[in-house]
């Protein structure tokens, strides 16, 4: 009954004066009666646009009283605003919004006066000229992220438009530079006259040549597969396309006793070639084979076979953002397609940050879980790791980083299947987390 008497009695407060005073205001009660109303500065209260209580109420004032007489003083008003009163909670209508704050930061903040050193920030917009004096210089401050000069203008009445050797080493390009010795405007074009390379010839961007000046070799380069002419640029030599690209050299085995183990006589030859097949190959690499032929003292070919060479390796690395977090339940860290049926081997590495932040005053277990999984969800049982922590109270526990990898051999039934390196963290306790970086997955089909 104590705290509604209380506000009753203050809607009948009556302003004895109020003025702004910028960083702090004065303030004096006095009850229906005119009567000073002492004790309230616990009460006093401001709030700042819109004036929802008590989301928007000005935070850091101190209330002061002065005497008996119902003055107090409130100190702290820092931002340049407009606030209203409230005693114990209840707005008080009968105060009008009084301009409170600092308004010299303000002001520096918003405006610029000329004939002063002084800082502008943000985007500013300006009409008209902007003019140097002959003794002045512009500067140019900060690094080249945060600076940017656009569109730079020379007037046709400097030295500079017409006449480059009279620049400077620092200055910048003149507007004549496309006409000077260093470059023409037509780019990218190819003169066949002068052997010569332009650049950024309209309507021709698609007609790229590179050649040069004169008679010279433009780079170097493997005599006994190219050879440079004047006239048409780098050739590749006619001997290339004579050679048998299909068969490799024989090599002519030993006799040796240990193959009769194999079922085969002791006396003969065995041949091994290198080949790479005439027809389709649904590989995007190369599928050469091993051919083995095996031919008595007669010339009887006796045994013969044949296995493909495929040793071929991929990978892809971090292709999801930097860092991965281990919730309870599995993020995807990386991803791998492999090409074609065959037997694998997959290897996966990645960087396990654990804990990622200090953690103190705990008492559990937790730990950090990796697999691959296929794009049906069916995860690979050779493919699982695990990291575990025991966190003990009374111990402080900062970010620790290790690397994880594992290899396992996976034999792939479906052709250009999407393989998943998954993480997934058990955290009995919310204050550790787990983090992975720089994951990557590589593949290494062996056919």
């Amino acid at each position: 009954m104590k705290k509604l008497f209380l506000i009753t009695a203050l809607l009948f407060i009556l302003p004895y004066c109020t003025y702004t005073q910028f960083t702090s205001l004065p303030v004096r009660l006095v009850n229906s009666s005119g009567e000073p109303l002492t004790g309230q500065a616990a009460n006093i209260e401001f709030t700042k646009y819109p004036h929802n209580y008590p989301a928007d109420l000005v935070a850091g004032l101190s209330v002061t009283e002065h005497g008996t007489a119902g003055n107090y003083v409130a100190r702290g008003f820092s931002s340049f605003q407009y606030v209203k009163l409230w005693l114990g909670g209840v707005e008080q209508t009968w105060f009008d919004s009084v301009l409170t704050g600092n308004i010299f930061s303000w002001l520096s903040s918003n405006y610029v006066t000329l004939g002063t050193t002084q800082t502008i920030t943000g985007s500013k917009i300006t009409s008209g000229n902007w003019t140097a004096s002959s003794t002045g210089s512009w500067l140019y401050s900060g690094s080249s992220t945060s600076n940017t000069f656009y569109k730079p203008y020379i007037i046709n009445s400097s030295p500079w438009y017409s006449d480059y050797s009279l620049m400077p080493t620092t200055a910048l390009l003149f507007r004549n530079a496309g006409d000077s010795l260093y470059l023409k405007r037509e780019f990218v074009y190819y003169n066949s006259d002068d052997n010569k390379l332009y650049f950024n010839t309209p309507g021709l961007l698609g007609t790229f040549r590179l050649a040069k000046r004169g008679n010279g070799q433009l780079f170097d380069m493997n005599s006994s597969h190219f050879y440079w002419s004047p006239e048409t640029g780098l050739n590749i030599n006619s001997s290339v396309f004579e050679r048998d690209s299909i068969a490799a050299k024989n090599f002519t085995g030993i006799k040796d006793t240990s193959w009769n183990v194999l079922g085969e006589p002791v006396s003969r030859y065995r041949f091994l070639s290198l080949k790479k097949p005439f027809w389709f190959n649904p590989l995007p690499f190369p599928d050469w084979k091993w051919y083995y032929k095996s031919v008595n003292e007669s010339g009887v070919i006796n045994a013969r076979d044949s296995f493909t060479v495929m040793n071929h390796a991929d990978n892809t690395f971090d292709e999801t953002p930097f860092e991965i977090f281990g919730v309870e339940s599995w993020s995807d860290c990386d991803t791998i397609t492999l090409p074609v049926r065959g037997l694998y081997q997959l290897t996966y590495s990645l960087n396990l940050i654990f804990p990622y932040t200090e953690v103190s005053g705990i008492q559990q277990r937790d730990s950090a879980i990796i697999r691959v999984v296929n794009e049906m969800f069916v995860d690979i049982p050779a493919s699982y790791s695990e990291e575990w922590k025991e966190f003990y109270d009374g111990a402080v526990y900062r970010p620790e980083s290790k690397t994880v990898t594992r290899t396992f051999t996976l034999f792939n039934s479906v052709p250009n299947t999407k393989y998943y390196l998954q993480l997934y963290g058990i955290l009995n306790t919310s204050l550790v987390n787990i983090a992975v970086t720089k994951p990557g997955m590589t593949y290494l089909l062996v056919r």
